[in-house]
């Protein structure tokens, strides 16, 4: 998608795609997919996000399943490579901070999180998807990413009425602020109703 379709909210360009797409997480259909993509890099980390989890995965460990707690323990949680730093992988699949409740992939840093036992939630891009932050020579560009692995995400949000960005707003609050959501949403409404 080239600029000319990016609208500016504050200094972000977003894809109006993040916000005309219907989309809700529907975890009772895909299962927790988006966490488990076979030969996918693991969630993309910022980089105040690497210490914090190499510092909680120990804790985490008895929640994981062994392959992962054993690829912990003797490679770390993360990796960094010259894309950048992202969760590492069990092989090539599922991220190292899954564990299995009910056959549905479940993050270990988000119960610890629900626990009161960690001070993240869960990595920024994780919380924001399917939408992804890139940089980009013009600054930072918001785009949704369709995935075939989240099909029955677009049929819940249907049936729901809820779109992307409506999914992630706390994660969109997380990541610029209350007042730039406020601002989104208002340029939502004149894109809707020029």
């Amino acid at each position: 998608m080239s600029r000319s379709y990016l609208i500016p909210v504050g200094d972000v360009l977003v894809d109006p795609t993040a916000w005309q797409t219907p989309f809700a997480c529907d975890l009772e259909r895909c299962r927790g997919a988006c966490c488990t993509v076979p030969g996918a890099d693991g969630a993309p980390l910022l980089p105040e996000e690497v210490p914090l989890l190499e510092a909680l995965a120990p804790q985490l460990l008895p929640m994981l399943p062994s392959p992962a707690q054993e690829l912990i323990q003797q490679m770390g949680a993360t990796v960094q490579t010259e894309r950048g730093a992202f969760t590492r992988c069990v092989g090539e699949g599922a991220c190292v901070f899954v564990f299995w409740e009910e056959g549905i992939a479940r993050c270990a840093i988000e119960r610890a999180w629900e626990q009161g036992a960690s001070p993240l939630r869960k990595p920024l891009s994780c919380h924001l998807f399917p939408l992804r932050l890139h940089r980009s020579a013009h600054g930072t560009v918001l785009r949704f990413e369709p995935f075939s692995e989240c099909a029955p995400a677009y049929a819940h949000g249907r049936r729901l009425g809820c779109t992307a960005t409506e999914m992630v707003h706390e994660a969109l609050a997380r990541a610029f602020g209350a007042e730039w959501y406020e601002q989104l949403q208002h340029t939502i409404a004149r894109q809707l109703c020029p």
